[in-house]
């Protein structure tokens, strides 16, 4: 489903990533851990094709949902809208509806709450709820375990089993991968800077 090899990357010189080399197939689920910093962000980017890697080459079977750290939530419209916004345009109103309504209450979120009017941990139950929602072969989940305390972390962890269940390609970076255990998942540690795993 995806396939990584060789990808760099540098800003203003700086080499963020040296290299990442990895493939994810349909159904399985890696987790990235490592410090702040180090890149790992950037590299879902380049996954998502948000950010051209300056070398190597990537390989993606399918649409990508994504859902990171900064949540990127539309402010003036409420829960429900922005799921609705996030949905295709070629899903029929009563799947949309029934999809918005699973996931916020999945999340334990209502409808009618507009994003300024949010907790850090409320914004990110409705980006990880929007990323889910969306449904597509490939899942990228940037620190999905922040911001939230331990019984959410089991929720999305639940979720993220139910979406390689799917047989969605689902990768994530995290700080530790403790909230996922028990789950089936590669994990690729890395370690400094530039970034190098694979």
């Amino acid at each position: 489903m995806l396939r990584l090899e060789h990808i760099a990357k540098r800003f203003a010189g700086r080499l963020v990533i040296q290299s990442a080399s990895f493939s994810v197939a349909s159904g399985e689920v890696l987790c990235i851990t490592g410090e702040s910093g180090i890149g790992k962000t950037t590299l879902l980017e380049i996954i998502a094709g948000i950010t051209r890697p300056d070398a190597g080459c990537i390989q993606r079977h399918g649409k990508v949902s994504l859902c990171f750290q900064d949540n990127a939530l539309i402010p003036w419209l409420n829960a429900a809208a922005n799921l609705d916004y996030a949905l295709p345009e070629t899903l029929p109103q009563a799947t949309r509806q029934s999809a918005i309504t699973h996931w916020l209450s999945r999340f334990g979120l209502a409808p009618d709450t507009f994003p300024p009017a949010m907790s850090g941990g409320m914004l990110r139950r409705l980006g990880l709820a929007r990323a889910f929602a969306v449904n597509r072969p490939i899942l990228l989940l940037d620190e999905p375990f922040a911001f939230l305390d331990p019984a959410w972390q089991e929720t999305v962890a639940a979720c993220t089993a139910e979406a390689a269940q799917a047989n969605a390609a689902v990768i994530l970076t995290s700080h530790s991968i403790d909230p996922l255990r028990g789950l089936a998942v590669t994990h690729m540690h890395a370690a400094g800077t530039p970034l190098a795993i694979g």
